[in-house]
């Protein structure tokens, strides 16, 4: 990435409360498309695990892999599949694409920024997602961080890719924008500048995935952390700051462990330990607060790294919880902490921001191909 070492973004985990969830998403009913709503059947992918081609180019693409890992490890019964396929881009191929491009999808950019098509078919009695594509604009900067909007010399926006490829990835998993259905929360699939303003993927953006790819009951995890804050790193110590760690079991656990791993953004094969902090057990359905944490920091690799927090019992190697809470990359043994992004909206360049509010607003297209076995229907999002 170009002018900078180590990104940091911290995502945290929506607690398991009664709270009103205000995300939004394409609903269904007898067969019938209902628009956007937050409860109900959702139009989802059929399947669970879904394989999306990257064709950003490497460097961009290791970026795209760390956004697809931040939504896999929101705790839903979804997972994406990153592959290196060149398949064309807005055609309904049935093959998930992504990469650059001159025009979205045949249309001036005008200030959009990126663009997900979405393509539906209509098989028995309801509607499934099998196909997406998501497209940015060619003609835009973009670098890789945290905090507010940034700038260069001449005024003009430097996008952060990460989190616009959180925001189209979540729009290809089903997801639409929040704030277009009346819905007041912090969630990085707002529109315009609501979602420029965050950096990571907010509680609601975790709770709608896991609301439309629900676990059954028996894959939910029974020892959780619960209220991630935030993970830093002085000197040569690994900082945590978590609300608690709750068990749902009948029993005590044994002893636990936290973990936090970093893994290659070019690999999903290989992991490298940053930390490891004993935990005393849990009795059984304790709720225990935790706190600050800290514990010794192993270096992982140069490189640009997925952040993964891992908590595990006694001597198992199998995770019980596992959560994304970041990413970082370390070039020339050098570590530089990104500041923790600001939940206000940027308050710089209006004019472009709020072309860009307008044109999410106003930029849903829809083709109807009707045929004898099936309807299929297909939807631009920005």
């Amino acid at each position: 990435m170009r002018h900078w070492r180590l990104i940091l973004i911290l995502l945290s985990l929506g607690c398991l409360t009664s709270q009103a969830w205000g995300f939004s998403y394409r609903g269904q009913a007898e067969g019938n498309l209902t628009g956007p709503t937050n409860n109900g059947t959702a139009v989802s992918w059929h399947q669970r695990q879904v394989t999306i081609g990257l064709n950003f180019g490497p460097e961009w693409n290791n970026s795209a892999r760390l956004a697809l890992q931040q939504w896999n490890e929101a705790g839903a019964d979804f997972e994406w599949h990153a592959s290196d396929n060149s398949a064309q881009t807005c055609i309904n191929d049935g093959i998930n694409s992504t990469g650059w491009a001159d025009s979205s999808c045949g249309a001036d950019w005008g200030s959009i920024i990126a663009t997900t098509r979405v393509s539906m078919s209509r098989i028995g009695g309801n509607w499934y997602i099998n196909d997406t594509d998501v497209v940015f604009n060619a003609g835009l900067q973009f670098d890789a961080y945290a905090g507010p909007l940034r700038r260069d010399a001449a005024g003009r926006p430097i996008y952060d890719f990460i989190r616009v490829a959180l925001h189209e990835f979540g729009h290809a998993a089903g997801l639409l924008h929040p704030d277009d259905a009346n819905q007041r929360v912090d969630s990085i699939m707002n529109t315009g500048n609501k979602s420029l303003s965050l950096d990571r993927l907010q509680d609601d953006d975790i709770e709608a995935i896991r609301h439309i790819y629900a676990k059954t009951q028996g894959d939910q995890p029974d020892i959780i952390v619960d209220g991630f804050k935030q993970f830093s790193i002085s000197g040569q110590r690994v900082n945590l700051n978590i609300d608690y760690l709750r068990s749902y079991r009948n029993r005590a656990s044994q002893a636990l462990t936290l973990e936090v791993r970093a893994t290659p953004s070019a690999s999903n094969n290989e992991e490298y330990l940053l930390s490891s902090i004993l935990l005393e057990q849990l009795d059984a359905s304790e709720q225990r607060y935790i706190g600050k944490l800290n514990g010794d920091y192993i270096a992982p690799p140069a490189g640009l790294h997925s952040l993964s927090l891992v908590l595990l019992e006694a001597q198992s190697a199998t995770p019980l919880y596992r959560q994304a809470i970041g990413y970082m990359e370390i070039e020339n043994d050098t570590l530089n902490i990104a500041p923790q992004a600001s939940d206000t909206n940027n308050s710089g360049g209006a004019g472009s921001l709020n072309g860009i509010l307008l044109l999410l607003l106003l930029g849903l297209s829809v083709q109807r191909r009707p045929t004898a076995q099936h309807q299929a229907i297909s939807f631009s999002t920005t």
